[in-house]
């Protein structure tokens, strides 16, 4: 049975993603009450960071206010009612997207046990719901774009929210404190995924579940950097490639690396790189630019 979604109005809307296929969307604004009735063959997670609603299992009736994430394991029937104007994202996983999702490494087992179970309507901070909603909307725009590597790329998604939900259903005091290596280790990684969506250094320590210091303490021992210089380098290394490769414009560099200014974009990369982009694609290419932005080049 596919879930539909019910307002007010008495009609209803079929999810137009088959069950073999992850679903990815947010709703927010609305002007009527939205329910979901859920069952079938795909796992469902609900983020909240506005609003209220009731969730409706086959244990208990549950009042909703958020900030709040809700997850359901394949199998598991319940209605999600949503008042008017709540605000949210909601993913609808197979078992074999998820399977491929799952982190690998000391945490599989508990990540694995985490999702086997459900999570209903767990409280969390605003900031932290934001987050998780910027990669339901990641997810949705890799699944309604054509880009090579889409398939990927919402595996890795789908690999840090797993970890995300590990962490918000584990009692603090179990939570293991992630070793240098490893912070520097999912950095890097997180760079890459997000880099051109301009995360703050904040950001990363947020997704990393570390304070900003001390990602700052393993960053700047492992690579001599800070991680804004480290990012930064990142974002220019970017910019190298397409410059490099492609007949794109200037300005058109830099709405495809996420600056809305083209003339903000050529002074930062003037500033990290030492030319100007024009510069750097009409004349002998520059050596000014740090090639360690790889993990693997790093003592």
């Amino acid at each position: 049975m596919p879930e539909t979604i019910k307002n007010s109005g008495g009609g209803a809307i079929l999810h137009p993603q088959p069950p073999s296929a992850t679903d990815a969307q947010l709703f927010g604004g609305s002007l009527s009450r939205n329910e979901w009735t859920l069952r079938g063959t795909r796992s469902r997670l609900f983020v909240l960071s506005s609003g209220t609603g009731d969730l409706v299992t086959a244990r208990r009736r549950q009042p909703l206010a958020a900030p709040l994430i809700i997850w359901l394991p394949a199998g598991e029937s319940a209605t999600l009612a949503l008042e008017a104007g709540a605000d949210g994202g909601m993913l609808a996983i197979p078992d074999q997207i998820l399977g491929a999702a799952m982190p690998a490494g000391a945490v599989f087992a508990q990540v694995r046990d985490t999702i086997s179970r459900p999570i209903l309507g767990q409280r969390l901070s605003l900031a932290a719901s934001r987050q998780i909603l910027a990669t339901v909307r990641l997810i949705a725009e890799e699944i309604s774009g054509v880009l090579p590597g889409g398939e990927e790329v919402i595996r890795h998604h789908l690999s840090l929210l797993l970890i995300a939900l590990w962490r918000l259903a584990a009692p603090v005091g179990d939570a293991p404190k992630p070793s240098p290596r490893v912070i520097v280790r999912s950095f890097v990684q997180l760079v890459d995924l997000h880099v051109r969506d301009h995360w703050t250094v904040p950001d990363y320590a947020v997704a990393l579940g570390v304070t900003p210091d001390r990602l700052n303490t393993a960053i700047k021992r492992a690579t001599g950097r800070t991680p804004l210089d480290f990012i930064h380098g990142r974002l220019v290394a970017e910019a190298v490639i397409l410059l490099e490769g492609s007949s794109l414009q200037i300005a058109e560099i830099a709405d495809a690396l996420g600056f809305t200014d083209a003339a903000y974009f050529s002074r930062f990369f003037k500033r990290v790189a030492g030319v100007s982009p024009r510069t750097h694609r009409a004349g002998p290419r520059q050596k000014r630019l740090a090639t360690d932005t790889s993990y693997a080049a790093w003592p």
